[in-house]
């Protein structure tokens, strides 16, 4: 798979009244064969020549050095109840990394996939493995781009197809570029612009955008909230089918909703929002209500349009034409404002301006809080914060997810990764190593680690990342050269090229550019072109510009140019 060497099979084992038979005719081509032999019956067992099981020959130490493979191998006795193997499985991940259960579920997810596709098939082959198509358009604004994800799926295309774990093809309106680089580019964009995006409603961050949460507001102003988050379930299921770090950092609380870890969901309120439960939580619990000399509502703000701009950093205030025809209620309440969300469509309807709407937590004479409700008001608070809040949009997500995972590959996954990792295989890490990057990274057609154009390279980025202003063209060059702004879990060594499969950042003497030209990237192969520079500063000049071109579009002939 994935371009590797098909794994060996380090033993072979037959069970049944035909073990022996069966053994026989196997023995000549395997190394090691266990004929596990059972007696029929008690009164014939004194005369049989095995008296018990032989033990599973790759316990005490003995598994393969695949890993992932050792945990499929142990898995499958486990459920077949082999004694001992559960001891077996609890040692193996503690040795696991977050890499090594990638690559477990990636093959998991390609034999599910594959073998559904099979058996859908009148041949019962892949011979023609379902195809989605995307095209994509880089001009749309943040609500064009979900508008464009809706139509897909009101449609059945694209995103919206009966099957996006076939061929899944993206092409950008204009350009001439494909293949698993710009997947990737588009997934990135789409997760930015259609849900991230504050004035979309759809995720809301607590921790200055480090990750994000379902908006709680989304099902009181947005009539399409369900076909909006089963998009986003879908994308992120679509991630993982690609082995695709998504520039989507979910909360590992929202992760362990999504993927049903109902036992080991341990996140607090003073995790996901600090401020609040510094300053209202532990407050009220640690002081009289009537120090706070004003009257606080049994509610909780579903945060202003002007409020999640502040938090993302937006310097311009909301545009008049922006405010809506129409604002919720000041105060709503969720078995009686929430919108059904099942209207489906892709015309470009505004959102219902949230304002200052709160929502009420409390029964209908909890109007304000006191010494006597507090301690009902802030365990109500938390269980909006961490559950009921978000609990809709998540059970939709859901429904998006199961396209690519559905619940029993769900289950396998929860006795395999925590929420936390798989929020790392989903977003990576937000940081970017220039030391890890330069460790990671090969060189190819005549360069090497001592080439001048080589020692100008790393100095123009790690120039970059020291400088506060610049070190946004980081995860920019990263896009431009992978597909991917953000670095996947593990680190450089794990960067994914074309199809999934693992591919080394890589520099390549770029001798059939002129020295004027700017970097030609090959994104699906990780590889970037540098042409034969002549100084430092034309290399740092043309990196840049370089950059500015790639924002624009994916061209990966964008090198070519000769001068500019």
């Amino acid at each position: 798979l994935f371009g590797e060497k098909p794994p060996s099979i380090p033993a072979f084992m037959v069970n049944g009244k035909d073990g022996a038979t069966i053994g026989q005719d196997a023995l000549e081509e395997c190394d090691a064969l266990i004929i596990r032999c059972v007696p029929a019956s008690p009164s014939s067992s004194s005369s049989s020549p095995v008296r018990k099981a032989a033990p599973w020959p790759l316990s005490g130490g003995r598994l393969p050095a695949d890993v992932a493979q050792a945990w499929s191998l142990l898995e499958a006795l486990s459920k077949h109840g082999e004694p001992g193997v559960e001891e077996e499985l609890e040692k193996l991940l503690k040795r696991m990394s977050v890499p090594e259960k990638r690559v477990w579920l990636t093959r998991r997810l390609v034999r599910h996939h594959r073998a559904q596709q099979a058996a859908l098939s009148p041949e019962g082959d892949l011979a023609d493995p379902p195809l989605a198509f995307v095209e994509g358009d880089r001009w749309l604004s943040p609500s064009g781009q979900l508008a464009a994800l809706r139509r897909q799926l009101c449609e059945g295309t694209g995103m919206g197809s009966e099957d996006i774990c076939g061929e899944f093809e993206v092409r950008f309106r204009g350009e001439q570029g494909v293949g698993s680089a710009v997947v990737r580019e588009w997934m990135d964009l789409v997760a930015r612009e259609a849900f991230v995006n504050s004035k979309l409603r759809l995720l809301r961050s607590f921790d200055r955008r480090q990750t994000f949460w379902p908006d709680a507001a989304a099902p009181f102003c947005n009539a399409r909230w369900r076909m909006d988050y089963e998009l986003l379930g879908r994308l992120v299921g679509l991630a993982l089918w690609q082995s695709c770090t998504l520039d989507l950092p979910l909360h590992p609380h929202v992760c362990g909703l999504l993927f049903d870890f109902s036992d080991d969901l341990s996140a607090s309120l003073a995790e996901v929002d600090e401020e609040l439960h510094r300053c209202k939580v532990r407050w009220l619990l640690a002081n009289p209500v009537a120090d706070l000399g004003v009257e606080l509502p049994f509610s909780d703000p579903l945060g202003s349009e002007e409020q999640l701009l502040r938090e993302a950093g937006a310097t311009e205030p909301l545009k008049p034409e922006e405010d809506g025809t129409e604002r919720l209620p000041q105060s709503v309440r969720p078995s009686r404002d929430r919108l059904l969300g099942n209207e489906r469509g892709w015309d470009d309807r505004p959102l219902l301006l949230v304002a200052s709407a709160e929502v009420l937590l409390g029964e209908a004479d909890d109007d304000v809080v006191t010494e006597e409700n507090k301690a009902r008001f802030v365990e109500a608070l938390v269980d909006w914060r961490l559950h009921s809040g978000i609990g809709p949009q998540v059970e939709a997500m859901k429904r998006g997810l199961g396209k690519v995972m559905p619940p029993e590959l769900r289950r396998d996954m929860r006795s395999l990764l925590s929420p936390v990792e798989i929020a790392q295989l989903i977003s990576g890490a937000g940081t970017v190593s220039v030391e890890d990057w330069e460790q990671h990274t090969s060189y190819t057609h005549g360069l090497s680690r001592e080439s001048d154009v080589i020692q100008w390279f790393w100095k123009t980025v790690r120039g970059w990342a020291d400088s506060e202003e610049q070190s946004c063209l980081l995860p920019q060059l990263l896009q431009f050269v992978t597909g991917s702004a953000r670095v996947p879990v593990g680190g450089f060594s794990e960067l994914v090229g074309f199809n999934g499969a693992k591919h080394a950042f890589t520099l390549a003497n770029g001798s059939h550019l002129s020295a004027k030209a700017l970097p030609m990237a090959h994104a699906c192969i990780c590889t970037l072109d540098l042409p034969p520079y002549q100084d430092l500063e034309t290399c740092r000049s043309k990196m840049t510009q370089m950059l500015q071109m790639g924002r624009a579009h994916f061209d990966e002939a964008a090198g070519r140019a000769e001068d500019g």
